[in-house]
């Protein structure tokens, strides 16, 4: 398989790929190098998001400019690879992982589960937001505790798992506090590869966002489209293609309702590689551009090469 024959005509919108990218398939087209696609791996990325006087903001991270980092300076939300264990002995409240499954279109009512959990977990455990209630049934308000913080350590040392730290506690997860916004799927040119859901994730009342990077990465409070202007538009060294379009999305929400209140066609995108005039390019149909995508256009099921790869465990089984 050659990048070449991924060229078949001009696309609805084109963004321009990484020198890192651009890079490897050079030597794909060269044939110097042989690409071995890989399955990708599932993700959850998180977009805390908040209403100010100038509008929406959101919670968005900057890799830290220092050697040997990969997408320095780039700007990204936080994000995390699935572990079955972040559902295992999980307290709920309000939604299910039936309803999890129907908001993802999925069969598989575990893997949607984990991908809601996973996103939860990794709320707390990079920005430091619970979405739990107490036995009241009222919304956890604070987590500025040294017992919260020593929980938030555990998670990240992986001493603790994210279920025993709510139920211990005698806590219940709301996963009713995340949006599925969008789903992106890395191209097969990439070395490693993700099959990656974000969640717009309303931060409850009373928490405030704690980040915490393990590069000396930088983390704030941005509108959407400040975070395009700072964006080189011609480079995608500084954003990634996902990124650029979630901002895009939410640069025209209005406020944090009006984002979870909105119902969002969460088909994957499945973007393409081509090449014009010896420059490559991230190609996305009309269907798959999700600029103003705002209500569902499909209600069927939707699978992805990381929902067919069989493996041992919960991801394997079927409800």
């Amino acid at each position: 398989m050659s990048p070449h024959r991924l060229t078949r005509h001009r696309p609805a919108r084109e963004l321009p790929v990484s020198q890192q990218l651009s890079h490897l398939l050079n030597l794909f087209a060269s044939g110097e190098t042989v690409p071995t696609p890989s399955v990708p791996i599932p993700a959850a990325a998180v977009i805390c998001v908040r209403d100010t006087p100038g509008g929406i903001q959101v919670f968005v991270t900057r890799q830290a400019d220092a050697p040997g980092l990969i997408d320095k300076n780039r700007w990204a939300f936080p994000s995390a690879e699935l572990h079955p264990e972040d559902i295992h002995h999980l307290p709920l409240a309000v939604w299910d992982a039936a309803k999890c499954a129907r908001l993802l279109r999925k069969d598989n009512t575990t893997k949607a589960l984990n991908y809601f959990a996973t996103a939860a977990r990794a709320a707390l455990e990079l920005l430091g937001v619970l979405l739990a209630e107490d036995v009241d049934g009222r919304i956890i308000s604070s987590t500025d505790t040294p017992l919260w913080e020593d929980s938030r350590q555990k998670l990240v040392t992986g001493r603790a798992r994210l279920g025993q730290l709510v139920a211990e506690r005698d806590l219940k997860m709301r996963l009713d506090l995340l949006s599925p916004w969008m789903r992106w799927v890395n191209t097969p040119w990439q070395l490693r590869r993700h099959d990656t859901i974000f969640f717009i994730c309303a931060v409850p009342h009373g928490q405030t966002v704690s980040f915490r990077s393990v590069n000396e990465s930088w983390g704030g409070w941005m509108a959407p489209a400040k975070v395009l202007e700072n964006a080189d538009p011609e480079h995608a060294e500084y954003i990634s293609a996902a990124t650029r379009l979630v901002c895009e999305s939410l640069a025209r929400t209005p406020t944090v309702g009006s984002a979870m209140a909105r119902v969002r066609d969460v088909s994957p995108i499945l973007p393409e590689i081509v090449r014009h005039d010896d420059q490559w390019w991230v190609s996305l149909s009309d269907r798959a551009d999700p600029s103003e995508r705002g209500r569902i256009r499909d209600v069927g099921k939707v699978v992805t090469e990381s929902d067919l790869e069989k493996s041992s465990g919960l991801f394997g089984a079927e409800s």
